[in-house]
C-alpha cells in the first residue's frame, strides 16, 4: 500500500508542476526569434495583407467607388518569441483565416489591409507593448501612402478587428482633416469589444451620408476551448466570429456612401496622368517663317 501512495504522490506532484510551468516550458521550447524587423515598404505588394491587383477607378468614375481599410488582428499562431516582419507568411496566414471567419471578401468589396511588424504570441508583455507601438507607426505609414497614392478621390471606411486599438490610433492619425476628404470618409466600424462612444472624438467628422461616424459591429474574438493540461502562450490563439451580418453591413455602408457621393458632390476632375499614357495627341508641326524645319520639339516643348 505504501509504494502505491508514494507513486500517487509523485504523479500528483508532477501534475501540479506541469500545470504550474507548462506555459513557460512551451514558450522556452518554441525558442527565441528575431528581435528586430525591417521597416515595411508599402510600395511593395509583400508588405500588404491585401490590396487590389489592379487600380480601381477614381472618384471621377461612376458609380463613385468606396474602399474599405481593414485593420487585421495581431497574429496568434505559435511562433518563437520576438518580432514578426510585415512580410511574415505566418501573419498572412492568420489574416486569411480571419477574413474567412468573418466572411468579408474582395469579390464584393475593394479592400486595403496593411501588414505590419507584429509581436509573436510567445513574446512577453514588454515586447508586445513595444511591438504594438511599431505596428501602430507601420499602419500610420501605410494609410498615409494609401491616401496620397492610391485613394484617388474614392470614398473610404475603416473596419477594425478586435484588439487593434493601437492600429486604429495609427490609422486615424494619418487621415487628412480637410473637408474634401471628410465628406468621402464613411467612418469606422468597431468590433464588439471596443466602445464606440470612446472613439468618437478620435475618429472626428465624417461624411453626411452616414448617421454616425463610429458604429459597433458584431465582430468578436474568443479563445478556443482550452484543455486544462495543454500549454498556452501569453497571447493565445483566437477565433473570430460575428452574427453573420458583418459583411452585409460593410457592403451596405459602402453602398450608402457611394450613392450619397454620386448624388451630392461634384465629380472631381480626372488627373491628366490617368489617361495621358492611353491618348495619342497629334500636334501640328511648328515652323519658322520661310523654313521647313519642325521646331515643335525644341527647348523641351
Amino acid at each position: 500500500m505504501r509504494p502505491i501512495l508514494i507513486a500517487l504522490g509523485i504523479i500528483a506532484a508532477l501534475a501540479v508542476g506541469w500545470v504550474a510551468f507548462k506555459d513557460s516550458v512551451y514558450a522556452s521550447w518554441l525558442g527565441q526569434g528575431e528581435r528586430e524587423a525591417a521597416e515595411p515598404d508599402y510600395s511593395l505588394e509583400e508588405d500588404w495583407f491585401q490590396r487590389p491587383a489592379e487600380t480601381p477607378p477614381g472618384g471621377w468614375a461612376s458609380p463613385w467607388g468606396v474602399d474599405v481599410i481593414v485593420l487585421a488582428p495581431f497574429p496568434t499562431t505559435p511562433q518563437p518569441a520576438g518580432l514578426l516582419p510585415a512580410s511574415s507568411e505566418v501573419s498572412k496566414g492568420d489574416y486569411a483565416d480571419f477574413m474567412d471567419e468573418i466572411g468579408l471578401s474582395e469579390s464584393d468589396t475593394v479592400i486595403y489591409a496593411p501588414s505590419y511588424r507584429a509581436p509573436s504570441p510567445a513574446s512577453g508583455k514588454r515586447t508586445r507593448t513595444q511591438a504594438s507601438e511599431l505596428a501602430s507607426s507601420d499602419v500610420a505609414a501605410a494609410v498615409a501612402r494609401y491616401v496620397s497614392a492610391e485613394n484617388r478621390k474614392r470614398g473610404v471606411l475603416i473596419v477594425a478587428a478586435p484588439g487593434t486599438e493601437a492600429l486604429l490610433n495609427g490609422a486615424l492619425g494619418a487621415l487628412p482633416s480637410d473637408e474634401d476628404f471628410r465628406q468621402r470618409f464613411g467612418g469606422v466600424m468597431l468590433p464588439a469589444d471596443m466602445d464606440a462612444a470612446e472613439w468618437t472624438e478620435a475618429v472626428g467628422p465624417c461624411s453626411s451620408a452616414v448617421e454616425a461616424c463610429v458604429i459597433s459591429a458584431s465582430l468578436s474574438a474568443s479563445k478556443p476551448v482550452r484543455r486544462f493540461f495543454l500549454p498556452s502562450l501569453p497571447r493565445p490563439r483566437l477565433v473570430y466570429s460575428d452574427d453573420g451580418t458583418l459583411a452585409q453591413s460593410v457592403e451596405a455602408r459602402a453602398e450608402t456612401l457611394s450613392v450619397w457621393l454620386e448624388e451630392t458632390l461634384p465629380k472631381p476632375a480626372e488627373p491628366f496622368d490617368t489617361w495621358a499614357a492611353e491618348e495619342v495627341v497629334d500636334v501640328a508641326p511648328i515652323r519658322r517663317p520661310n523654313s521647313e524645319r519642325d521646331i515643335s520639339g525644341e527647348r523641351g516643348n
